[in-house]
C-alpha cells in the first residue's frame, strides 16, 4: 500500500530515513503487455510511450501519491524540496539518459469535484516504488525507498536484480489478450448541436463586452463500454497511427485516463526548456493535393493566424520572467496528424539561474491553447458555459527529476474510462468570427483519435 500523507511525511522528518533512488540497466522488455496486466493489478498506474523519440516510461505502485489543491503550489514545492534533500541516487552513474523519479499530474484548473473524477487529485505528486523506462535501445528499472542511514549499496543491487527477475518472468507468462477492436455504445444527444451554437452564438457577444480575445469551449462525449478493453491494443493503435505524439495512460482506483496528445507543455534540460504554441487547425485532404490546399489555407488564414499568434506572446511573455533568452521562428510550420493539421511553432531558451520549474509551469498553464486569453476571465467563461467537469482533459502530466531534467505534457485528445462509462473530451478556440457549425465540426475531428480506436463510435 502507497504511504499516506502522514505516513509519507513522517518519512520526510525522520532524521534516520534517507530517500533513494536507484537505477539498473536492463533488458529490454514489452511495456504494452506489462502496461495491460498491471492496469488489472495495481490501483496506481502511470504510463506513457513517445514512439518518434523511442522513449516509453511505466510505474506501476506507489510509494506515495500526496494531493495537493490548485493554490498549493508553495506546499507542493516544499515536499519536493524535503525529498530532495534526503535524496540518495546513482542516477549520475547513467549521465545522458535524464532518468525519471518523480510524475506530476494537473487537472484543468477549474474546481468541480464530480463525481466521475474522484479518483485524481487537483494536482498530484507521485513518488512511484518501482519505474520501468526505455530511451532508445536502453532500457532501466528505478526503484525509491526510504530506508535507514548507512545501508549498504549492496542491498540496493540485490533488490534491483530481483525486481528485475520478477519483470523478467512475469513478461515470460504474459500473452495478449483478445486482439478484437473494443466496443462502446455512444450516448446521443439529439439537441447537442442546437445547444452548442446557442452557447457558441451567446459567447460570441460576450467577447467584446469582456474584452476576451479568445476561450476554448469543449465538448464531452458519453459512451458506455459494451465489451473487455485490451489496453496493449489502445496505446500500440495509438502509437501506430500518431507516432509524434505523446500517447498515455494514468489509472488511479477505478479510474482510467488516456489519450494521444500533440501538445507539449514544457521540457527542461537543467538550465535549457523547448516548448511550442500549438493553435489553429484545419481538416486532411483525401488526396495530396487537396491537404495541400487545405494546407496554405491554413497558412493564409487570418482567423488561425491570430489565434495562433495570441498562444505564441502568451507562452513567451509567461517565460520571460524566467528566461535569459527566448528563441522561436518567425512564422508557424504545419504540424501533420492523421485526421488534423495544426499551426506550431517551437519555442527554446535558457532559464535564469535556480529559475523553479514549478513556478515556471504555473505561469504557462493553462495554455490559451486549451483555456484561452486572458486566462483569469477564461476560466470564469468555461466555468459559465461547460457543463461538465474536465478533469484531466486540458489539464498537464508529466515527469521530472532532482537534477533539473523533466518532460511535461497538455493532457488533450484523452477520455476517462471509469468502471463501464467513458467519457471523450475535445475543445476548440472561439474567437472574433468563428462559426458555431465550423466549431463543431473540428470537435469531431479531435474526438476522431480517441473515438476510432472502439467500434460503434467514430464520429467522423
Amino acid at each position: 500500500m502507497p504511504l499516506n500523507k502522514q505516513e509519507f511525511s513522517d518519512n520526510l522528518n525522520d532524521h534516520k530515513k534517507i530517500f533513494f533512488s536507484y537505477a539498473v540497466k536492463i533488458s529490454p522488455v514489452n511495456f504494452t503487455l506489462l502496461l495491460e496486466y498491471f492496469v488489472e493489478k495495481a490501483d496506481d498506474v502511470f504510463f506513457y510511450i513517445e514512439p518518434e523519440n523511442k522513449i516509453s516510461f511505466l510505474s506501476f505502485d506507489s510509494l506515495s501519491r500526496q494531493s495537493f489543491g490548485f493554490d498549493e503550489i508553495n506546499s507542493l514545492a516544499g515536499m519536493i524540496e524535503l525529498l530532495n534533500s534526503k535524496l540518495i541516487s546513482n542516477h549520475s552513474d547513467y549521465s545522458g539518459y535524464n532518468l525519471p523519479s518523480f510524475i506530476l499530474t494537473s487537472k484543468f484548473p477549474i474546481k468541480r469535484n464530480s463525481e466521475e473524477w474522484k479518483d485524481f487529485g487537483d494536482v498530484d505528486l507521485i513518488v512511484p516504488k518501482i519505474i520501468l523506462y526505455q530511451n532508445s535501445d536502453t532500457c532501466f528499472l528505478i526503484a525509491n525507498q526510504f530506508t535507514e542511514n548507512f545501508v549498504r549499496q549492496g542491498f540496493f543491487n540485490d533488490f534491483l536484480e530481483t525486481q528485475a527477475g520478477l519483470i523478467y518472468n512475469l513478461e515470460n507468462k504474459l500473452t495478449p489478450k483478445n486482439n478484437s477492436p473494443s466496443g462502446i455504445r455512444v450516448k446521443e444527444d439529439q439537441d447537442e448541436l442546437s445547444n452548442w451554437t446557442k452557447d457558441i452564438n451567446q459567447l460570441l457577444t460576450k467577447l467584446p463586452e469582456q474584452q476576451i480575445d479568445k476561450v476554448v469551449i469543449s465538448r464531452r462525449v458519453e459512451g458506455e463500454i459494451i465489451n473487455e478493453i485490451s489496453w496493449k491494443k489502445i496505446i500500440d493503435e495509438l502509437s501506430g497511427k500518431y507516432p509524434s505524439c505523446t500517447n498515455f495512460l494514468y489509472k488511479s482506483s477505478d479510474s482510467i485516463f488516456f489519450g494521444s496528445t500533440p501538445e507539449v507543455l514544457i521540457k527542461f534540460n537543467q538550465n535549457k526548456f523547448s516548448t511550442e504554441a500549438l493553435a489553429g487547425s484545419i481538416k486532411r485532404g483525401l488526396s495530396a493535393d487537396e491537404d495541400k490546399t487545405f494546407e496554405l489555407e491554413l497558412l493564409n488564414s487570418k482567423k488561425n493566424i491570430n489565434e495562433h499568434n495570441a498562444v505564441l506572446d502568451f507562452i513567451t511573455n509567461a517565460l520571460k520572467d524566467f528566461s535569459e533568452n527566448i528563441n522561436y521562428s518567425k512564422a508557424p510550420v504545419v504540424k501533420k496528424l492523421p485526421n488534423i493539421q495544426h499551426l506550431q511553432t517551437s519555442i527554446n531558451g535558457t532559464l535564469k539561474k535556480n529559475a523553479n520549474i514549478l513556478q515556471v509551469i504555473k505561469s504557462m498553464f493553462p495554455t490559451p491553447a486549451v483555456c484561452g486569453i486572458p486566462k483569469s476571465k477564461s476560466l470564469k467563461l468555461i466555468e459559465e458555459t461547460e457543463n461538465f467537469d474536465r478533469g484531466l482533459f486540458s489539464g498537464m502530466i508529466g515527469w521530472f527529476n532532482n537534477d533539473g531534467y523533466g518532460e511535461f505534457f497538455v493532457s488533450i485528445r484523452s477520455a476517462l474510462v471509469n468502471k463501464n462509462k467513458i467519457y471523450a473530451y475535445a475543445g476548440c478556440g472561439i474567437v472574433d468570427g468563428s462559426d458555431s457549425i465550423e466549431e463543431f465540426e473540428e470537435t469531431n475531428l479531435k474526438l476522431k483519435p480517441i473515438l476510432s480506436l472502439f467500434n460503434n463510435a467514430d464520429k467522423s
